[in-house]
């Protein structure tokens, strides 16, 4: 492929060091992998790194087959270098008080600061915000230049486990959304890498939990990180078990993780009276839904997007307390040269594949 400008994180414009190896989607289900204009020396505020694991996920489907109606606002996506999930050893710290050789995890996320939701502390909920790998180059490339504030010290923890952060972070933002307690029952739809992050993020904050997925390998692995049940069935046969379970209450918290536009009735049938639905996953797809059931159980249906700081801060401890128990979690990897690949293989969805990881450096 041609040579093409690398796009700093936090802003445009040409970078002016040496060629670097990046895998660039330039338009709907077309990846190259080739060479791009790097950064050169870090800028005021900012810090370069050196991408070591990318992780794969959901919204990077979206953007890479084209489907950018679940994404975030109208925005100008392509050409794009994708990863948002990125652990990272820190190469030129520039003026902060990181260090050369230092492992990060980056929190992707680079709000306006001025919007209603920046000013009441959810910058995780504004209409303009940028992300890493979505709406801003990420990193599926060899070096990386990111604003100060998203370079968070990963302390001991190793690449991969370093790169779940993110999608951990989502995880202990969406309890935070529910009001999570401890000794509740919570349902968690969905046992992919969002889902079982819900799951250790619960069980590590002292919940109980019920695991529903169709895929009995994506099951054992709940039950081997925590799950106290885990389940699969007819929407009648989830609801009895669920309410066989709960002294036949319902649960009192529900998390749809999975992406199935369907399971957010599903969800508020399930919970408990007064209870509360957090919906994690993007999906532009639609579904019947029974609004008469908010009323009638005077449930609270709550979104959750992204992450706060905050949240990717208390992200690091969790996986830092399970990194041994997630270590299944990562069950492919890919070179950088193999990106292209790597998508393919993760959005055919295979039984057997969880978090599938690019090796970047």
């Amino acid at each position: 492929m041609a040579s093409c400008p690398f796009i700093h994180a936090g802003q445009g414009g040409r970078g002016e060091g040496s060629q670097v190896l990046a895998a660039v989607t330039r338009s709907p289900g077309e990846m190259v992998v080739g060479d791009v204009t790097g950064p050169g020396r870090a800028r005021a505020g900012h810090v370069i790194v050196r991408p070591e694991r990318v992780g794969i996920c959901g919204s990077d489907f979206h953007l890479f087959s084209g489907d950018v109606g679940a994404l975030s606002g109208s925005r100008e996506f392509y050409p794009r270098i994708q990863g948002h999930e990125v652990s990272a050893i820190v190469e030129d710290p520039g003026d902060s008080e990181t260090s050369a050789g230092d492992r990060v995890a980056l929190w992707p996320l680079l709000p306006c600061g001025r919007c209603y939701p920046c000013r009441i502390g959810r910058p995780n909920a504004c209409p303009a915000f940028r992300l890493i790998g979505v709406h801003l180059d990420g990193g599926l490339a060899e070096r990386l230049e990111v604003p100060v504030g998203l370079v968070f010290g990963a302390g001991d923890l190793d690449p991969d486990s370093a790169c779940f952060v993110e999608p951990a972070s989502v995880a202990v933002h969406a309890l935070a959304r529910g009001r999570l307690q401890a000794g509740e029952q919570v349902v968690v739809f969905g046992a992919g890498p969002i889902g079982l992050a819900t799951l250790v993020a619960a069980v590590h904050a002292g919940a109980r939990v019920l695991s529903v997925d169709p895929l009995a390998g994506r099951r054992d692995l709940a039950k081997r990180l925590g799950a106290e049940i885990v389940a699969w069935g007819s929407p009648d046969d989830l609801a009895a078990q669920a309410r066989e379970w709960t002294g036949g209450e319902g649960p009192p918290l529900a998390v749809e993780t999975s992406g199935e536009a369907g399971l957010l009735a599903q969800a508020a049938e399930m919970v408990a009276q007064a209870g509360r639905v957090v919906v994690v996953s993007l999906s532009s797809g639609t579904a019947p839904l029974r609004s008469g059931a908010f009323p009638e159980k005077e449930i609270d249906v709550l979104g959750s997007s992204c992450a706060t700081a905050g949240d990717f801060a208390e992200a690091i401890r969790l996986v830092a307390a399970n990194r041994s128990a997630l270590a299944p979690v990562f069950s492919h990897h890919f070179p950088l040269a193999r990106a292209a690949e790597a998508f393919a293989f993760a959005m055919s969805r295979p039984p057997d594949a969880i978090k599938i990881v690019v090796t970047v450096n």
